[in-house]
């Protein structure tokens, strides 16, 4: 079950618990909206119309008050979410039921919208769509993994010989389209002197020795770290033979 899933099937739990209201902020800021990709399987299966999932209160809250919050306090999106959700914390409870009784009987129509829609779609649309929500989940979580890779300080993989030649040369491209540049680019590169060549071979060489050396540091630090997940197999087998030396 995903987070917003669990707000809405849990929101009187989540409308009573701080902890909740904070998680619940930080869940719009990685929300989005339907894809390119999923909106091009619609128009191909030419599926029926879906219907719209009901806001959450504090999503409604949310939309409502945004804009103003930015404009008002001078804050940028992420801020402005996480002013609102403590604001939240304190809005009139009587508002809050309001919002929440409505939110609910909306919620019951979607579910009965839900039914008809799902009924309605044959086992090829089914089977498109659930591809395409596996793509998406796929893709998000490994925007997730990059991040925390980056937070836990993986070494970056270095740039080849030619892309060290690509970094220096796209410098001049001056008001040639950057496309159109790379194909001038690519042929320097194969007609380039061969001893300028190996200088960009022989850095490319030192820059990627010395990333074999810290990723292997990295995922020895990882390994003691237990976080197994995040390490080749290689760096597991050969802490395995350290260990029995």
């Amino acid at each position: 079950m995903g987070f917003k899933q669990f707000i809405t099937n849990h929101w009187r739990l989540v409308n009573s618990n701080n902890l909740f209201i904070n998680r619940c902020a930080n869940s719009v800021l990685e929300s989005h909206t339907i894809g390119y990709a999923q909106k091009s399987v619609v128009n191909k299966l030419q599926l029926p119309l879906k219907p719209k999932k009901p806001s959450p209160p504090f999503f409604q809250y949310l939309k409502e008050r945004r804009q103003e919050v930015i404009e008002k306090h001078n804050l940028n999106f992420k801020d402005a979410v996480r002013f609102l959700s403590e604001s939240w914390k304190d809005f009139d409870d009587n508002t809050k039921k309001k919002m929440t009784d409505i939110y609910n009987k909306e919620l019951e129509q979607y579910k009965d919208s839900m039914k008809v829609f799902n009924e309605s779609l044959t086992v090829d649309q089914k089977n498109e769509l659930f591809r395409v929500k596996y793509e998406q989940i796929e893709q998000r979580t490994k925007r997730k993994l990059k991040k925390e890779l980056k937070e836990l300080g993986k070494p970056r993989k270095p740039l080849t010989a030619y892309l060290k030649f690509v970094t220096e040369e796209i410098k001049n491209h001056g008001n040639e389209p950057v496309q159109t540049y790379m194909v001038t680019v690519a042929n320097k590169w194969k007609e380039l002197d061969e001893n300028r060549k190996t200088k960009y071979i022989e850095l490319a060489a030192i820059d990627n020795d010395n990333y074999k050396n810290a990723l292997l540091k990295w995922e020895n630090d990882m390994i003691k770290a237990g976080r197994l997940d995040l390490v080749r197999a290689r760096a597991l087998s050969n802490d395995d033979t350290d260990n029995s030396n």
